[in-house]
């Protein structure tokens, strides 16, 4: 059964704290650029626009330094607040835009988000 994290609010930042606040942090934070925040409207469109994001915010929420096994699509659907049927769905939407690249399988996939990053910096480069 997956559980929400709960964090401890002395550890979080301060800036992070005085922005959103620490109730709404009790489970943690994922920083969204502001390079991305620049251009969210030229990439996220339509009636799956929230989905694709949240779906890129949670593969971005699970990246650290020397992870040691990549989630599961259910991990990483849960964290979005989505069915995994509905997380693939929008996994594989991404993918065929050439945002994302997928290796793996569902109980461990690995999402690389670099096409999409790259993107981002070309499209804000002369920002």
């Amino acid at each position: 059964m997956l559980r929400r994290q709960s964090v401890d609010r002395e550890r979080l930042p301060e800036a992070t704290v005085a922005k959103w606040g620490a109730e709404l942090l009790s489970e943690g934070f994922t920083p969204l650029p502001k390079r991305l925040l620049r251009c969210l409207s030229c990439f996220f469109r339509g009636e799956n626009a929230l989905e694709e994001l949240a779906v890129i915010m949670a593969v971005a929420d699970y990246r650290r330094p020397n992870l040691e096994r990549p989630p599961s699509v259910e991990f990483l659907a849960f964290i979005a607040g989505m069915t995994p049927e509905r997380f693939k769905k929008r996994l594989d939407d991404l993918e065929k835009r050439g945002w994302i690249a997928t290796v793996g399988v569902a109980d461990a996939i690995d999402v690389r988000i670099e096409p999409l990053i790259r993107k981002i910096v070309e499209l804000t480069q002369d920002d």
